[in-house]
């Protein structure tokens, strides 16, 4: 007779996983002991090839940190896969962990170098006590929008921080933004904090943005004038002009690729646009450009990036030859000695002329700003002509 059975079997075996971290096998273990027996600095071995066994080199430089070698002023990993940190604590842990006592270090340099968010986590609470950092470069990595809020709330804690320029952008597995919390942990970082001068965060929020933006303005003439401050008595009195027009007429002499970064499109398609037309563009002019180029940019990609690059290029231009036409078509030559923004509403340039005269140029404005051919023939010279496939729609 027919019939209907049910059959319950049962498998079982035996499952090995192994996890494998992509530079642990480049550690060789007993020159990784011998380094952690050594107690100074003094005492350490040669520094392994950094080509050939560059896990061995990163154990010897994270325990050079760890030591505060006095002689290590500068750390950089960029794009050298650190191992996970539960695989290989002798680097990126031990290094998060040697930032809370090391006085020496000035730069850290961990671009595209695998940190990931706990070692991030680490890293914040040595930022809470160091005092001796920089620049602290951590883009392209593993961080996710709680290990950066958690960084700037360390580096907002620290009243004597030092850094002058860190970078959190372009996190793998994140979009653009981090989100509001972030954003406003970084806006009020920045608001308390008066040495920071570079920061490589994209901000969404318009109020964070504005807040970051005019903190970063306010920093930066702190830090030109305390520069300018020893010559501040032998200069003469300035003349005060309305600012009409700025004319930037000695090129640098670094390169474009310096001032410009390499494979950026948007960056690219800004510099074409000054390199043909002489001037820098509005948002509008800019957009226009780009559209025609075939690789449109956003407002929210073209007004930032406009910002930027005109800071970038203020910036290179102080202490070279620049030309300003006050709001009477009257031009006066010099050397272009300090300048500062604030919403595009409230710019200030000042100049010193070659007979000895200053000059401090005001508006209320945004001015017109336009460069030299000897700018344009720069421009050109140095184009990579990367794709411009990836501007952004």
């Amino acid at each position: 007779a027919e019939g209907r059975f049910r059959v319950t079997a049962t498998l079982s075996a035996d499952v090995e996983i192994q996890v494998i971290g992509a530079s642990a096998s480049n550690v060789d273990e007993e020159f990784a002991a011998r380094i952690d027996n050594v107690v100074d600095v003094a005492d350490l071995p040669a520094a392994p090839a950094r080509t050939r066994a560059y896990g061995d080199w990163m154990i010897w430089m994270a325990h050079r940190a760890w030591l505060n070698d006095p002689s290590l002023v500068e750390l950089d990993f960029t794009n050298m896969e650190m191992p996970l940190g539960h695989i290989e604590k002798r680097i990126a842990p031990k290094l998060m962990q040697a930032m809370e006592t090391n006085t020496h270090l000035q730069v850290l340099t961990l671009s595209n170098a695998n940190l990931q968010r706990i070692q991030a986590l680490e890293l914040a609470q040595s930022l809470r006590k160091n005092k001796t950092l920089l620049e602290l470069n951590l883009e392209c990595n593993c961080l996710d929008s709680n290990a950066v809020r958690e960084l700037a709330l360390g580096i907002q804690s620290n009243r004597e921080c030092r850094l002058e320029a860190i970078r959190v952008s372009h996190q793998k597995q994140m979009g653009q933004f981090f989100g509001r919390p972030t954003e406003e942990a970084i806006g009020q970082m920045m608001d308390q904090n008066e040495t920071i001068v570079k920061l490589g965060f994209e901000c969404d929020d318009a109020h964070w943005r504005n807040l970051i933006d005019r903190s970063l303005l306010r920093n930066n003439d702190v830090w030109r004038r305390r520069q300018a401050a020893p010559l501040d008595e032998a200069l003469p009195a300035a003349e005060e002009r309305t600012l009409g027009h700025l004319l930037l007429q000695a090129p640098p002499k670094r390169s474009a690729t310096e001032l410009f970064p390499r494979d950026s499109a948007p960056h690219t398609i800004f510099r074409k646009y000054v390199e043909q037309n002489g001037k820098l563009p509005t948002t509008a002019q800019l957009q226009s450009f780009a559209k025609n180029l075939g690789t449109p940019l956003t407002y929210s990609i073209a007004a930032p990036l406009i910002k930027e690059c005109r800071a970038e290029m203020l910036n290179t231009a102080e202490g070279k030859e620049v030309v300003i036409i006050d709001a009477f078509g009257k031009d006066a030559a010099g050397m272009l000695r300090s300048w500062s923004e604030v919403n595009n509403e409230q710019w200030s340039v000042e100049i010193w002329a070659g007979d000895g005269k200053r000059y401090m140029f005001k508006s209320n404005k945004e001015p017109g700003f336009s460069v030299s051919p000897a700018w344009g023939e720069w421009l050109g010279a140095h184009s990579r002509r990367p794709s411009l496939s990836r501007a952004g729609a």
